[in-house]
């Protein structure tokens, strides 16, 4: 088995549905790849509809309920088979070419390799978001999205997608990574590879954290100590259908934990300056909402580690 595509879900199950079908319909032999759902919530409906349906993939659908992040990725890698490993989101959808993008990038790196690809946010031309987004809309230009019925959408729609942030934080390098020094915060497993073997020397993912994200950047850290390289990409992007976050009290409560963690963890003079993002998730802080302080944040780490 060349790759397993492992995809954490919760209770949305009609997205989870448009992305099973984009990843039946990949340019890539369907006897090399597995899908394996992880549902931790409390809606069958993706194994009931692939159980009416069938599918020509190898397909295994687990639960587990309230898991953390972290978990539900561990539950699939224990199951999984393939020599590189995917991980994907399950609100996302993925192009016809986005198993092939990460296999053929995984082998023509002759080497192990951690692979992230980006998420374009797609919107409806009459998104009721778009003035709840407008600053978001400022950082990115549209691009119309042509046959969205390939895409699970409707076809009588228009959608439009902004590029990824991650494009912006890649503008200072000329868009070369290999200059980039926080790499772990590209490292989100919304769009990531990384071959089997690494995962058997260095461990899977910290289950301790409560939310996401921080979990994500304390792998791909762990893995950049270990002098596996962290690589961009640009042929596996994946769509993502907008959706508002809200970064409440106890969601911030629990990133912030999560991240005090890990600066425990490697005590690490380098990630401390990674502190300075709890003020984009803080629900209480005022800041300017023109400019992107995620951005801004980010760009200030980079110039100090130049």
């Amino acid at each position: 088995m060349k790759c397993s595509i492992i995809i954490p879900y919760s209770d949305q199950s009609d997205r989870t549905i448009r992305l099973f079908d984009s990843l039946e319909k990949q340019d890539f032999d369907g006897s090399e790849y597995e899908l394996i759902f992880v549902n931790c919530g409390n809606n069958n409906e993706l194994e009931k509809y692939i159980s009416e349906h069938g599918t020509k993939v190898k397909t295994l659908c687990l639960n587990a309920p309230d898991s953390r992040a972290g978990q539900t990725k561990n539950i699939g890698l224990e199951k999984a088979e393939g020599e590189l490993v995917i991980f994907l989101d399950g609100d996302e959808i993925a192009a016809e070419n986005f198993v092939s993008g990460h296999y053929n990038g995984y082998k023509q790196a002759g080497k192990p390799v951690m692979q992230f690809g980006l998420t374009k946010q797609v919107f409806e031309e009459n998104d009721r978001f778009y003035y709840e987004i407008k600053e978001l809309i400022g950082n990115g230009i549209r691009y119309w999205l042509t046959e969205p019925e390939r895409y699970g959408l409707d076809k009588q729609k228009n959608y439009y997608y902004i590029k990824d942030i991650r494009l912006e934080m890649l503008e200072p390098y000329s868009y070369d990574f290999d200059k980039v020094k926080y790499k772990m915060i590209f490292t989100k497993t919304s769009n990531l590879s990384i071959p089997m073997e690494c995962i058997r020397r260095w461990g899977g993912f910290e289950e301790s954290y409560r939310g996401e994200e921080v979990d994500d950047w304390e792998f791909g850290y762990r893995m950049m100590k270990n002098n596996v390289d962290i690589v961009y990409n640009p042929q596996v992007a994946v769509f993502h259908l907008y959706e508002k976050e809200r970064y409440d009290s106890r969601r911030f409560s629990d990133w912030k934990n999560n991240l005090d963690s890990m600066l425990k963890k490697y005590n690490d003079s380098f990630l401390n300056k990674l502190s300075e993002f709890t003020s984009y998730f803080d629900p209480e802080s005022k800041y300017d909402t023109s400019r992107n302080i995620w951005l801004d944040t980010y760009k200030h780490l980079e110039m100090g580690a130049r």
